[in-house]
């Protein structure tokens, strides 16, 4: 246990009795008659083993991640739970650290827009600290982070920061990132969003979970292993007493459906990473193109440079373009109302032929 992370847990939680299901009393063993979850003994046609719950956090899967995203030894199985989607365990932070009508989260903005709609709806307050534009491309105002992190009147208890960001695409520096975990330890704990990780140069920061008590990291299975559908996802931090309490006291009974698990499996296993990492390949290959043919016309009028899936650029008339898009049963995201994001649209990476059809109606606009 480290006082970088269980001094800002919220205080009912240190007494605070959580559920205890059937399945993590028992656990799962396929040689054993299980009469303690009240099951129904007779599984539907086609459905079979659907009638039994699944384990609430399945070992061997927790080790599947653990060499997934720690591949050299630096992450354990015990520090890390596995949620559905990266949705929920950031969901799931906000509820453990933030005190409701008190307490407050920061966000860099542009930010994805899970993280104030979590807050909000608990109902936790938002700080925005936007992102400094520099050229084509966005970085954190590091001192505005640093000043409102620890002005104690403002009571941030998580610095949320994105990277590869949603929906800019920028990478930040790890370095910086380190420094404001330091910098911020007895102040904030510091949640790094690293759903887009896999796409990016910059990759993931696991190796430094142990040297950095107040890190939390989130990641998740949907974008880079197209594994969307089955909603699996994880957050990671050194403090294994810490990820005890999430188990034990914040998940629900039995977070993750049986099917997704099955599927986790599959998906993690050393032949779909390797073609996982194909396909990623793939798709930044096809940013580039996309990229350079975008940068060739007259109607953008910035294109910020991306280390993601997704490329965010600039045009007139943005709002319309996406309507014109729409028309077309062809959707992108339109990011231009927003004050940081002014006249900007976001594409994602698709096929080739898919983003043939957006280049082609860009032209005809």
């Amino acid at each position: 246990m480290n006082d970088a992370i269980f001094k800002h847990i919220r205080a009912h939680y240190a007494g605070l009795t959580g559920y205890s299901s059937a399945g993590m009393e028992a656990g799962k063993d396929p040689s054993k008659v299980y009469l303690n979850a009240n099951e129904n003994p007779y599984p539907l046609p086609g459905l079979e083993g659907l009638n039994r719950y699944p384990e609430p956090q399945p070992p061997a899967l927790l080790e599947a991640f653990a060499q997934n995203y720690g591949p050299n030894g630096t992450l354990e199985a015990t520090q890390l739970v596995v949620t559905r989607g990266a949705d929920e365990a950031l969901s799931l932070l906000t509820q453990i650290f933030c005190e409701p009508h008190q307490d407050n989260i920061l966000i860099n903005t542009p930010a994805f827009g899970m993280y104030a709609v979590n807050a909000l709806s608990m109902p936790v307050g938002v700080i925005s600290v936007p992102l400094l534009k520099k050229d084509d491309t966005f970085i954190l105002n590091h001192q505005a982070i640093i000043t409102a992190a620890t002005n104690e009147s403002q009571n941030v208890k998580l610095v949320y920061i994105c990277s590869p960001n949603n929906p800019t695409g920028d990478s930040f520096s790890h370095d910086d990132i380190s420094d404001l975990c330091d910098t911020l330890d007895g102040h904030a704990i510091v949640v790094l969003d690293e759903t887009y990780a896999e796409f990016s140069k910059a990759g993931s920061m696991v190796d430094d979970l142990g040297g950095t008590p107040n890190l939390i990291i989130v990641r998740t299975l949907s974008k880079s292993y197209a594994f969307a559908g089955m909603r699996i996802g994880c957050m990671m931090c050194a403090d294994k007493d810490f990820i005890h309490l999430v188990k034990t006291k914040a998940l629900d009974a039995y977070p993750l459906p049986r099917l997704s698990i099955e599927a986790a499996f599959h998906v993690l296993s050393p032949e779909i990473k390797e073609i996982a990492t194909e396909n990623i390949q793939k798709i930044l290959a096809e940013r580039k193109r996309v990229e350079k043919l975008l940068n060739a016309s007259d109607k953008v009028r910035k294109l910020y440079k991306s280390d993601a899936n997704y490329i965010l650029f600039e045009m007139d008339r943005a709002a319309d373009f996406c309507k014109f898009c729409a028309d077309n049963n062809v959707i992108i995201r339109d990011f231009s109302g927003k004050e940081e994001t002014k006249d900007c649209l976001r594409l994602s990476i698709g096929l080739p032929e898919e983003n043939d059809l957006v280049l082609s109606l860009l032209m005809k606009f």
